[in-house]
């Protein structure tokens, strides 16, 4: 895994500011991401952020927490 610093945003759109976030990448992305104490993986559902126009991936814990993240890993939108 690779600890990378990441702009994170929480669910109500506010800015929680840079947090170091572990990552594990296959070819294209993300596949595996230790944040705030949780590990998530890839979903297989990938888009578009709107907002910023970047592509990401969304990731689930076993407990169903998501969240969205660049193809890079230095974004992250908790969901």
């Amino acid at each position: 895994m690779k600890t990378i610093t990441a702009q994170v945003t929480d669910t109500n759109h506010r800015a929680r500011g840079e947090m170091q976030i572990n990552v594990d990448f296959d070819q294209t992305g993300p596949s595996l991401v230790e944040h705030d104490g949780q590990t998530f993986c890839f979903t297989q559902k990938a888009g578009t952020n709107r907002k910023t126009g970047l592509a990401a991936r969304e990731m689930a814990t076993f407990d169903d927490a998501r969240l969205w993240i660049t193809l890079d890993g230095t974004k992250v939108w908790e969901d």
